[in-house]
């Protein structure tokens, strides 16, 4: 996920309602300088990815509305899931071991791990 990508979405969970692409431009072009058609470009991008949905309202002419199809926790869940899959298949032994080493580091995580271990070997 991109700077810009996450920056959009982090305006859409600010957001009570779905918001269209200038009302996103006007939200981020305050803290960068941006077009309004890059933005409307990672809207896309982020619809085509399945993390936003988008209705087509007619009203001031056709323009989409977008919306984020997941929570902040849920987007934040399948980001994990997808970057550590791909670690654990592709660098199963390295990652494990990263990851005791860094959770071994601080008594309340040893306890997470053991106990997440400790089911594994029930299981």
């Amino acid at each position: 996920m991109g700077d810009l990508e996450a920056a959009i979405l982090q305006e859409l969970w600010k957001s009570p309602k779905a918001l269209a692409v200038r009302e996103f431009h006007e939200r981020i072009s305050r803290s960068r300088p941006i077009a309004v058609t890059t933005v409307a470009t990672i809207l896309e991008r982020l619809y085509r990815k399945g993390v936003l949905s988008r209705k087509l309202v007619n009203e001031g002419g056709p323009h989409y509305l977008y919306s984020s199809r997941l929570s902040k926790d849920a987007f934040k869940h399948v980001v994990v899931n997808n970057v550590m899959g791909a670690l654990l298949r592709g660098f199963n032994d390295v990652t494990v071991a990263y990851l005791a080493e860094r959770m071994a580091d601080k008594p309340e995580d040893h306890k997470i791990l053991s106990k997440y271990l400790n089911r594994l070997k029930s299981e």
